[in-house]
């Protein structure tokens, strides 16, 4: 059986919020008939005993106390209906509430999953999520999709003489200046132990590569870096560009390789010693 029979022969289960409002939708209709029923009931006794008191047509003398006693019997049915609804409404609202936190609890877990809890951008596990659709657009619309693959340069080095405190705090500064650099249309991903990747949508190689250059510029700006780690941070920066039809993996690769090849040229400065 292929997956779409398979689809097609397993109904899918609804969303516990479509099931609330439909028990919702259910007992309000239910009280409505019930209220419905009732009055018309009540309306036809009341007419019978005074179309047949004017035309002196109740044979039996106590005839009366027993449309009386059944249109009291109705007033309690009704009471009744209307005190079983109210608490089938509150089991409803508390199972909303219930719902609701459920839901908070699934976005939250969701977001957690989607961000790296190191530098909060976007993880790796959530780029694999990503992609697949954002090449299917690319696919669909013809526009291109660039990426910026970024690693820093001797982030071994940094870890070794500084401590992973020091590698922690230049791996949040490159994401923070990532994602202010980069348009709020654009993703950045934590893609390895150093590298981040930017996935650019509607963006040409030259707007990547403007992007790089951007990004190369403000970190030079952030002063804290140098006293941080001892001498300037760099970074090598590569980039690829996506259009309909290519392999995803090869303009990855590509982007890889052209991030190694600039950090191959790279020969940062030792940290002088005091």
């Amino acid at each position: 059986m292929s997956d779409r029979e398979r689809r097609t022969a397993t109904p899918e289960r609804p969303h516990p919020t479509e099931v609330f409002r439909y028990l919702q939708r259910r007992d309000w209709e239910l009280w409505s008939i019930a209220l419905l029923l009732l009055t018309i009931f009540a309306a036809s006794l009341l007419a019978f005993f005074y179309y047949g008191a004017s035309q002196q047509a109740v044979a039996v003398p106590g005839a009366a106390r027993y449309i009386w006693a059944a249109l009291f019997g109705l007033v309690t049915l009704v009471v009744l209906v209307n005190l079983y609804l109210i608490e089938k409404k509150r089991e409803l609202a508390s199972l909303w509430r219930r719902l609701l936190l459920q839901q908070e609890e699934s976005e939250q877990e969701r977001e957690r999953r989607m961000l790296d809890p190191l530098t909060q951008v976007y993880s790796r596990r959530f780029f694999e999520e990503f992609i697949a659709k954002e090449v299917r657009r690319c696919d669909r619309t013809g526009r291109p999709l660039s990426f910026l693959l970024v690693d820093i340069d001797g982030f071994r080095q940094i870890n070794e003489q500084g401590g992973h405190f020091v590698g922690d705090e230049v791996l949040r500064v490159l994401a923070e200046v990532m994602q202010d650099v980069l348009r709020a249309s654009d993703y950045t991903f934590r893609y390895g132990g150093d590298e981040f990747l930017a996935a650019l949508p509607d963006t040409p190689a030259e707007g990547a590569v403007r992007a790089g250059q951007r990004l190369r510029v403000r970190l030079a700006g952030r002063k804290e870096l140098p006293g941080l780690i001892g001498r300037p941070l760099t970074v090598s920066i590569g980039h690829a560009q996506y259009s309909r039809g290519q392999d995803l993996e090869m303009v990855l690769e590509e982007a890889e390789r052209a991030a190694a090849q600039k950090g191959a040229t790279v020969q940062p400065d030792a940290p002088r010693k005091g």
